[in-house]
């Protein structure tokens, strides 16, 4: 893992932590486990994240993601959920046939927290002990 990560003009540290349930918090992770890893390594791979932690329950999953500054944590949250969900239930009808009957795997809300290299008491720090040129 890169602390930073460079761009054209700037340089940047985004890392969102992501947190979703399956819809009605259906206990059937544990059982498409391997596809769920499988399908988010290819979302990354595609998008330019990188997953720098996954932890999956029976009936949610955490994802922690660096990524660029262009993509917003709504997107990112779209590209990991829409992708996923869409195929788990193309490989698991016996799945959508018992629990998602009404379309969709995953629950529309999801948590996002972002982190960075620094806490928000050094940021406040900084900004108030910087000396600011007179305009």
């Amino acid at each position: 893992m890169k602390e930073y990560r460079s761009h054209a003009h700037s340089v940047s540290s985004c890392k969102y932590h992501f947190v979703w349930c399956p819809k009605y918090r259906h206990p059937v992770l544990g059982v498409v486990e391997d596809d769920v890893r499988e399908l988010f390594g290819e979302t990354a791979d595609h998008f330019g994240h990188e997953i720098l932690a996954l932890e999956i329950a029976d009936d949610h999953v955490h994802l922690f993601v660096q990524t660029d500054p262009k993509h917003s944590p709504a997107e990112i949250a779209r590209q990991f959920k829409s992708y996923a969900g869409k195929h788990l239930l193309e490989r698991h009808s016996e799945i959508q046939e018992s629990y998602f009957w009404g379309g969709g795997f995953w629950k529309v809300g999801y948590y996002v927290g972002t982190t960075g290299a620094v806490s928000e008491e050094v940021v406040e720090r900084y900004i108030e002990e910087t000396e600011h040129a007179p305009e």
